[in-house]
């Protein structure tokens, strides 16, 4: 048989036939991975060449004189080329596709069938893979049923948003994001990357942006004395008041808690922020969460209508205002790149924020410090790019950036923003993109920025400092550091989201969706409205949203291969039943307004740390509770405000955190109890007593940590009485490096938890059994209080 014209003779196989027989040989007795290592090393091989061989190498000198780099260039291109030959050859030579060299964020879900989805340098390589799994396989596509493209773009999105509104990034977020309809709203949930870490690392180390624009923005216009009037009767009395002199000049935003009208303390309905408008103070704006912002509005109306505050109007500005969330070390100098201030002396906040350009962190500001600019459309300048890192900041920087934070600048958060006509105009005179393209066309140089024309937007804003005040001596810290924990908070008017949103992307900001940012509660030790505040309205829509699905899941499962929670003796294994902790049995007290989609639950949370460090102390009578509040609200001058006389404390809830001592992590729905028996607790507490913790022991004894862990002694699972509280978000903690969860606990349990420890003379406090829903073991962990 004749050889094809492919098939050529191998000359040592004809000259040595043995030497090719024992090869093969070697390589059938060689594992998969020895055969991938030698053919690496032949492939990365540089080869060599003969220098008599290339004429240009002659008359070079051979010790001094000039070099000609053309000439010296050309008698080494044979070198220059086996060099490049080689590199590309060894990149070939990776164990991983195309694709896969490409970092997370830039990968393709079609790059496998489309190569012209990977970066130009990918598609050689791409297309060689491509052939060499299936060589000369023609590509067949599949049969797509086209969608019709509608007449009306703008008509087709509204009918989209009959059910759901969209924020003005949604399109964006729509291509990266995983979106879910929640609160009233289609919201990112979180990157389509499957990765949390990297989400941490930014949150930790570099910028996180988060589209926050669906939280409402509610403003109260009129009398200054009849907006503090209506307020003082729905907001925390423990707390500073909303006419406090820290909020009432409008420089700082206001954080405290919002109650149904003369329902302190039990009536909870959400945390809120506020922000007066400077100088005139007869405007004040208050973001609320969409999730209560129905029942704030409607509790708001009839405080208004019951004090007669007749010159007060209610706007709903949720269509006009967008925020934007920014947390993270490197998000000042992300700002700093992006907001370009306008040339006008006259505007105080732009002439402070450019003798903050060398400000490192936005923790060396005031809590809830607020700086009004007026800046440059951000599309004319991009893309912006972040400068790098530096240690070192010149004195005269050092000077004016102590000197306007000893003494803030009254005037400071003045901007044009409020003005609704002022942010009408500017919605209605946008330059549309397709008009910046026309002049960008013009200019010489590709990519050189625009000038700005008097016919360019002059956007006011608010940078509000989201840094929470401490109140009192006995405050959780967080767990992390607060360069991580507070950020900025982006105030615009609607219609430029999309511009700033573009521009923060680009400079380095990575974008967080509504479950990144409870993660980042969670890492921070915070707890989240609506997830983790018990009491609420909003914490009982979503308690029934997540029993359902998490019920449902469980029933797709077949009976054999799902948890049996009947035998296991865990009544509520989808839910907090917060309700089921009374001694009393009663029922729930239905509402009379039938404005509300679900009644209040029986039980309430209780903040503040007068009122729990007196509910708290196994001394105190309720009589101490009772005078306590009296004289609270007697400060506030709610004196018709009808305090509750049969105080129940297993109805009473407080927020808490819980830290592992051993191994394990606790997981949502989670049950807490009381750690009555002395044995079993020396036997917990005996790592830490002994000050040698499992979990800082070296590697070498992880084996005798695991053996003793298989002896260990076993103890009886906790009863329903002791059980006192839930966890509503648990996890392993990256920031602390175990487990950690964030609950509520009644106060009759926290009670009776402290008198244990007085009773028994414990060395170390407050130690609690937590026990997941599918789990046959409690953990020992130890709780904290947030007041």
């Amino acid at each position: 048989m004749s050889s094809g014209p492919n098939n050529k003779a191998n000359p040592e196989a004809l000259s040595n036939p043995s030497s090719v027989t024992s090869k093969t040989t070697m390589e059938s007795n060689m594992s998969g991975k020895q055969r991938r290592r030698e053919r690496n090393k032949t492939i990365r091989q540089i080869g060599t060449h003969n220098k008599t061989d290339n004429s240009l190498t002659e008359n070079i000198p051979r010790v001094t004189g000039p070099i000609e780099a053309d000439r010296y260039a050309l008698a080494r291109i044979t070198e220059i080329n086996e060099m490049q030959s080689a590199i590309k050859r060894a990149s070939y030579a990776l164990n991983e596709l195309a694709f896969q060299s490409l970092p997370r964020g830039l990968r393709r879900r079609a790059a496998s069938h489309n190569i012209n989805r990977l970066p130009a340098r990918l598609r050689a390589k791409a297309a060689k893979e491509a052939y060499s799994s299936a060589p000369n396989t023609p590509l067949t596509r599949k049969k797509v049923k086209k969608i019709k493209t509608p007449r009306n773009t703008v008509e087709e999105y509204l009918r989209r948003q009959k059910s759901k509104k969209w924020l003005e990034t949604h399109i964006w977020h729509t291509k990266r994001m995983k979106m879910n309809d929640i609160w009233g709203y289609r919201i990112a949930a979180r990157p389509n990357t499957k990765s949390a870490r990297v989400t941490y690392r930014s949150f930790t180390r570099l910028s996180i942006v988060h589209d926050a624009s669906y939280m409402a923005c509610i403003e109260l216009q009129g009398d200054k004395d009849e907006i503090i009037r209506v307020m003082n009767t729905m907001t925390d009395a423990g707390l500073p008041s909303v006419g406090s002199e820290r909020y009432i000049s409008g420089k700082r935003v206001g954080y405290t808690y919002l109650y149904e009208y003369l329902g302190y303390p039990s009536k909870l309905i959400c945390p809120f922020s506020f922000l007066w408008k400077p100088k005139t103070t007869d405007t004040i704006w208050l973001w609320i969460h969409p999730s209560a912002v129905h029942e704030a509005v409607v509790y708001l109306k009839r405080a208004i209508k019951e004090m007669n505050a007749s010159h007060v109007q209610l706007n709903d500005l949720r269509n006009e205002i967008l925020r934007f969330e920014l947390a993270g070390p490197r998000s000042t100098a992300l700002l700093q790149a992006i907001l370009d201030p306008v040339p006008d002396e006259d505007i105080k906040g732009n002439n402070i924020w450019k003798d903050l350009r060398s400000l490192r962190s936005s923790c060396s500001i005031s809590p809830g410090s607020v700086i009004g600019l007026v800046v440059q459309d951000p599309r004319l300048r991009f893309p912006q790019k972040v400068l790098p890192r530096t240690n070192t900041v010149s004195n005269e920087d050092q000077k004016k950036i102590q000197k306007i934070l000893d003494q803030w600048p009254s005037d400071a958060a003045e901007t044009t923003i409020w003005n609704k006509e002022l942010r009408q105009s500017l919605f209605d005179n946008k330059i549309s993109e397709y008009g910046l393209n026309l002049r960008r066309e013009k200019n010489l140089i590709p990519g050189t920025k625009l000038d700005a024309t008097p016919e360019d937007s002059r956007i006011p804003l608010l940078l509000i400092q989201r840094g929470y005040p401490v109140y009192g001596t006995q405050s959780a810290q967080p767990l992390c550091s607060h360069e991580f924990v507070e950020g900025w908070s982006l105030i615009i008017p609607r219609g430029f989201g999309m511009s700033f949103w573009k521009s923060l992307i680009f400079a380095g900001a990575r974008v967080a969706g509504y479950k990144d940012v409870r993660a980042m509660h969670f890492e921070s030790g915070r707890h989240c409205f609506p997830q983790d505040y018990p009491g609420t309205r909003a914490f009982e829509i979503h308690r029934k949203t997540i029993q359902k699905t998490a019920e449902a899941i469980w029933q797709k499962r077949p009976p054999a291969k799902r948890v049996n929670y009947v035998k296991r003796g865990v009544e509520y294994p989808f839910e907090c039943a917060f309700e089921t902790l009374s001694s009393s049995d009663r029922m729930d007290i239905e509402e009379q307004d039938g404005q509300m989609a679900i009644a209040r639950p029986s039980y309430s949370l209780v903040s503040g740390e007068r009122l729990l460090s007196t509910l708290l102390s196994s001394s105190s009578k309720t009589a101490d509770y009772q005078s306590i509040l009296e004289t609270l609200v007697h400060q506030r001058g709610l004196d018709r405000l009808q305090l509750p006389t049969d105080l129940q404390m297993d109805d009473l809830l407080v927020k808490i955190r819980v830290k592992y001592i051993d191994r394990g992590k606790p997981l949502e729905n989670a049950m807490i109890y009381t750690l009555e028996d002395n044995e079993e607790y020396n036997y917990y507490t005996s790592y830490i007593r002994q000050k040698t913790s499992p979990l800082k022991k070296s590697k070498r004894k992880i084996k005798e940590l695991l053996e003793l862990d298989d002896l260990d002694k076993s103890f009886e699972l906790p009863s329903k009485l002791q059980q006192i509280g839930y966890i509503t978000n648990g996890n392993f903690s990256l920031t602390l490096g175990y487990g950690f969860g964030l609950g509520a606990c009644t106060v009759s349990g926290l009670r009776k938890l402290k008198s244990i420890d007085e009773l028994q003379k414990r060395s170390i406090k407050m130690i609690v059994l937590v026990r997941n829903a599918s789990s046959l073991k409690a953990r020992p962990a130890q709780l904290e209080v947030i007041f």
